[in-house]
């Protein structure tokens, strides 16, 4: 698989402190925190979007097989998936980046939070924003969509 053109010559952190939390790229070492915190979260996060159907039919084999996806993505510079962690290593949510792959000079940011959860959500965009602004970056336009 051939990375993302904006990203072949870029190096984009598996890990990263973002203010108060810690992104760590998802892997199917995580399918069984990441699993339980869909299942968790799968009221919010079909609220969250109506026209989508995930997490609708996910099961932890369909999960491993997602999770599988996102590590060779990022692997290969497509996309890039992380966990969202606080301090003491609990899963929060996760935050994906999706490069255009229609050649806009475009990505789209989503992220989820696991419910029942209490972060400063407008802190972490701001942070979220300053990071993909910055030079860790190609430059691209970054649309930060939460959901």
């Amino acid at each position: 698989m051939r990375p993302h053109p904006k990203f072949s010559s870029w190096e984009i952190p598996r890990e990263f402190p973002l203010c108060s939390f810690m992104l760590k790229a998802l892997t199917i070492n995580d399918v069984t925190r990441d699993f339980k915190a869909i299942m968790e979260s799968a009221a919010e996060l079909k609220a969250a979007n109506p026209n989508l159907s995930w997490p609708d039919g996910l099961t932890p084999e369909k999960n491993l097989i997602d999770l599988a996806w996102h590590q060779k993505e990022f692997q290969s510079k497509r996309s890039f998936a992380w966990v969202i962690e606080d301090p003491k290593g609990s899963y929060l949510g996760c935050l994906y980046v999706y490069p255009s792959i229609a050649g806009e000079n475009t990505a789209d940011v989503y992220w989820w939070w696991r419910t029942g959860i209490t972060v400063d959500t407008s802190d972490f965009r701001e942070c979220l924003l300053d990071w993909v602004s910055s030079d860790d970056w190609p430059e691209l336009d970054f649309k930060l969509k939460s959901q």
